[in-house]
């Protein structure tokens, strides 16, 4: 009878206590007293990773989406040419819906002064093509996500009118 006992009980009890250390420090993922708090972390991270990307330009909007459009910059390019050059940019806000039109009306002054210090950066050989203009509509997206500090708010950035003189 104390074989049986010893053979059988024995190797439970000792999976029993092996599974509670194991859940109490953590090792085993997706439960224990941590990973909750880590895992909430991570998507935060993954979701604002996600957010500095621009989504494609052909991408579809929601049902409640709304268009802010952000009227005409003309921004004088660096460059070394004895005449100046100058870039003339017209650009549309993909919104989420009449809170966050509300909130990027609140905002427009601080989007466009932060729009103007970039584009004044920038010269004629940085918005050569395609590339020029992915690249453009990237560092739109991410100035107007930390000038909006919102994650919902701004669906897309879809560039309308792009000239270089």
């Amino acid at each position: 009878m104390k074989k049986i006992l010893i053979i059988f009980l024995l190797p439970i009890v000792l999976l029993i206590g092996a599974g509670a250390g194991a859940f109490f420090f953590g090792l085993i993922p997706g439960f224990g007293l941590e990973s909750n708090e880590q895992l909430k972390k991570e998507l935060a991270a993954k979701e604002a990773a996600k957010r500095n990307i621009v989504p494609k330009a052909y991408k579809k909007a929601s049902v409640l989406s709304l268009e802010y459009w952000i009227d005409d910059f003309v921004i004088n390019l660096q460059t070394e040419r004895p005449k100046p050059v100058f870039l003339l940019l017209t650009f549309v806000l993909i919104l989420s819906g009449e809170e966050a039109k509300s909130k990027v009306q609140l905002l427009e002054p601080r989007i466009r002064s932060a729009a103007n210090i970039f584009l004044s950066s920038l010269s004629p050989e940085d918005l050569d093509g395609y590339d020029g203009i992915t690249m453009l509509r990237q560092e739109l997206w991410v100035l107007v996500n930390k000038v909006v500090n919102d994650t919902t708010s701004v669906e897309n950035v879809q560039i309308l009118k792009m000239t270089v003189k």
